[in-house]
């Protein structure tokens, strides 16, 4: 989505809290996008994981995804 003109990566857990994170892979800048079925931000450019948090779940990024307040 996009917040005051930047790009969000946005999700709404099952409680209901809106997690909003930076879609931008630490690793190579590419856009990541969310996995529902996993539950977890992946990059497709070289197969990086986030958790809902923005945590690394696998590499080759080894820096979690910022979080954006809105």
């Amino acid at each position: 989505m996009k917040f005051e003109g930047k790009k969000v990566a946005a999700y709404r857990d099952d409680a209901g809290t809106l997690h909003t994170l930076s879609p931008t892979c630490t690793h190579a800048g590419c856009i990541v996008s969310w996995n529902g079925e996993e539950k977890s931000w992946d990059c497709p450019c070289h197969g990086a994981r986030y958790d809902i948090n923005g945590e690394v779940i696998t590499g080759p990024a080894t820096k979690g995804l910022a979080k954006i307040d809105v």
